[in-house]
């Protein structure tokens, strides 16, 4: 407290003194006006005085309150945060990979910063958190990535979707032994039928039972070798290799995929539209798995269109920032809504030589790169007209970086 201050603390006392002074005097000499004239001056510069007391210190007492009440509202944050139950990961400038809260220590088995070792199975020789895309497996569980920038640092928010990862996955294994039943019991029925009839027809002995004989094994061998490509077409199903990405050049690569096209359908009437505004741009993925799936794609729409008037196919390649978008048109009938899952069911087709499986191993490829397959009802051309997108790379100067 400065001098002016101790002055005026001093004069309001006197003031006080003096007044409680006087009102003591002229009550005593019988003065009773003077006497609360007096009392009620003393009364006012009591008031001034503890007044201006409480302004002085007021700033100094509410200043602890409100530290008091932010450190609070810190504590309330943190507590919620590390209780959330979605495993969260921050990497800053530095590279450091940070286990924000509970959930993500207990997943990656740190009390805060990750090892290297696990750093290293989790992101891999890039080491950045950037690099993760779509959906990871860790431990035998399925999570999906959600990131935000927090100024300079990368927040990642872990989704467990094993629960639904597991359900999808037991339906589709509902779906496909229905379909292996069905297409099983299709081939081996009249397989067992003809065998049995052939098995009469030589124990007749005649030449005419041994000529039919021999027609019923013809169609059991042919039925048989039927068996063995649809076994087949489940092989490759199953062992289809993790995706081996790498940066590609787009505009190479789908020329590539044209040239095929037109030299395997244009002598049959069925003309290619390749629309593309990719020049010079990469993506991330594994180059022959995108040419089966695509060529797949491709091929299907060729032959739904070549019965149309104006047999025709259309690839699209549009860029975005972070993605390319490739689209597969035809000129053909179309596919009905209530047919828009039921045509990726591994071994379903509506062909008369069809596998089956074009559809399904073309998502199943997608998957793996981190995309989806999508049938949209939109198609300029008339007909089916299905979708993906490929990635990317996440540190690509711009978009049409050439490789």
């Amino acid at each position: 407290m400065d001098f002016k201050a101790w002055f005026r603390l001093g004069a309001a006392q006197a003031g006080v003194f003096a007044c409680g002074a006087l009102c003591w005097a002229a009550a005593a000499a019988g003065h009773v006006a003077t006497a609360v004239v007096c009392a009620v001056a003393g009364l006012i510069l009591v008031n001034i005085l503890l007044l201006s007391q409480r302004r002085r210190q007021s700033p100094v007492q509410r200043a602890p309150d409100a530290t008091f009440a932010s450190e609070q509202s810190r504590r309330r944050l943190s507590a919620l945060v590390d209780e959330t139950p979605s495993p969260l990961l921050l990497q800053e400038e530095d590279g450091r990979l940070i286990a924000v809260n509970r959930a993500a220590r207990q997943m990656f088995d740190a009390s805060s910063e990750l090892p290297v070792a696990t750093r290293w199975a989790l992101l891999g020789p890039g080491d950045r958190l950037d690099s993760l895309r779509g959906q990871i497996d860790w431990r035998g569980g399925r999570y999906a990535i959600h990131k935000a920038r927090l100024d300079h640092a990368l927040l990642a928010i872990l989704i467990d979707i094993t629960p639904e990862v597991r359900a999808a996955e037991a339906s589709a294994l509902r779906d496909l032994l229905k379909v292996l039943n069905h297409e099983l019991m299709n081939a081996l029925t009249p397989v067992a039928s003809m065998s049995r009839s052939a098995l009469e027809l030589i124990e007749d002995n005649t030449a005419e039972s041994l000529a039919l004989a021999r027609g019923a094994l013809g169609t059991v061998v042919a039925r048989t070798e039927g068996l063995v490509g649809f076994v087949d077409s489940y092989r490759i199903l199953t062992r289809l290799p993790p995706p081996d990405l790498k940066p590609v050049g787009l505009t190479p690569f789908a020329s590539e995929i044209a040239q095929a096209f037109r030299a395997q359908w244009d002598p049959r009437g069925v003309a290619l539209d390749l629309v593309s505004d990719v020049a010079g741009a990469i993506v991330v993925m594994d180059a022959d798995q995108v040419r089966l799936c695509l060529t797949n794609l491709l091929n299907n729409a060729a032959e739904a269109a070549q019965d149309s008037p104006r047999p025709r196919v259309r690839l699209s390649l549009t860029l975005s920032e972070r993605q390319v978008e490739v689209e597969v048109e035809d000129s053909g009938p179309g596919i009905e809504p209530a047919m828009a899952e039921t045509i990726f069911l591994p071994f379903y087709t509506t062909k008369a030589t069809g596998t089956g499986v074009g559809l399904s191993l073309a998502r199943q490829i997608l998957q793996g790169h981190g995309s989806s397959l999508m049938l949209r009802p939109d198609g300029d051309l008339g007909g089916a007209h299905f979708c993906f997108t490929l990635q990317r790379p996440a540190n690509a100067a711009n978009p049409w970086e050439a490789v």
